[in-house]
């Protein structure tokens, strides 16, 4: 009789999980890097009246 194969450990269907917490993980480094860096600049606060006037183009009368 032949040697029956070795049984290998069964592997979840889908590791997505893992992998999208791992790409958040990443994402979140690469944030955090971006805004410590000595080149960042402060964001500017949405709910600012001049920011409003910037995207202004054109007037009605």
């Amino acid at each position: 009789m032949a040697k029956r194969p070795t049984p290998k450990k069964r592997r979840a269907k889908s590791s997505g999980r893992a992998q999208h917490s791992e790409y958040q993980r990443k994402q979140i480094r690469k944030l955090k890097n971006k805004a410590n860096s000595p080149f960042s600049v402060k964001a500017e606060s949405k709910n600012k009246k001049s920011k409003t006037l910037k995207g202004i183009t054109k007037v009605k009368a």
